[in-house]
């Protein structure tokens, strides 16, 4: 019988995917290091996507942080805090494992995410664009460990946490560009299947399957509503992207 990590890399993306969704929990199944192995390979293919969409965003000159809610931040903060692209650190496993101890268990996809790809913010605007288009784009964003953990820190420091335990991953469409907007993107926890519903987020989807939606329109999934970019613009933010 092939296992499932063998279908995955026979092109079986989305039904490995579903199949292990399925499953509810999934720290203590037999599946466990299968899931693991399956999780880290689809999150390195998502962190080559998005390199690959930032350089093609450079050649387009892409206008990166252009309208975005920090412009009037200082530069030295906007470019630290709200940099385009980090990697995981030495540190981010034992921050993963401290969010953990906070927050509870959670979805396999996230840890991957943290341990594999870091953080992203493709915030901007393509030239000639209005800052009013920025919130049709919808760019890809997820904030970083760091951020991630001084939030649940200070909403347990001031009793808000039971209440609504949800970890903030990003901005929704309008706050990206500073525009008052529904409320963030945020993953209820404690969670402890493989992934997990993007709450807030338009397409109502987990987040692996809304890093796909992002592939799929170059890391701007509003375009799929909006789309003002050309056929061969749209092509060649894609082009050579890996499926997962």
């Amino acid at each position: 019988m092939i296992n499932l990590f063998d279908r995955y890399h026979q092109g079986q993306y989305q039904e490995v995917y579903d199949e292990l969704l399925s499953r509810q929990e999934i720290n203590e199944s037999e599946v466990y290091n299968e899931a693991l192995l399956i999780m880290q390979d689809l999150m390195r293919r998502v962190r080559y996507n998005i390199e690959h969409i930032i350089a093609h965003l450079y050649d387009m000159r892409y206008q990166f942080g252009k309208g975005g809610f920090w412009a009037n931040f200082a530069d030295e903060e906007k470019h630290g805090k709200y940099a385009i692209f980090q990697p995981p650190t030495p540190e981010t496993q034992r921050q993963v494992r401290l969010l953990e101890q906070l927050a509870g268990p959670l979805p396999l996809s996230l840890i991957c995410w943290y341990e594999e790809v870091g953080s992203v913010n493709l915030i901007g605007l393509f030239p000639s664009q209005e800052r009013e288009y920025g919130s049709i784009l919808d760019p890809l964003y997820v904030d970083s460990i760091e951020a991630v953990l001084q939030i649940v820190t200070t909403l347990k420091q001031f009793d808000l946490w039971e209440d609504d335990p949800q970890v903030i991953l990003a901005p929704d469409r309008y706050h990206k560009y500073g525009y008052s907007g529904a409320g963030a993107y945020t993953i209820q926890l404690p969670c402890s299947a493989i992934d997990a519903p993007l709450l807030g987020e338009p397409h109502h989807t987990t987040f692996v399957n809304y890093l796909r939606i992002c592939m799929r329109w170059g890391g701007f999934p509003g375009l799929e509503q909006e789309c003002r970019l050309s056929k061969d613009e749209l092509t060649f933010l894609t082009s050579g992207l890996l499926p997962f």
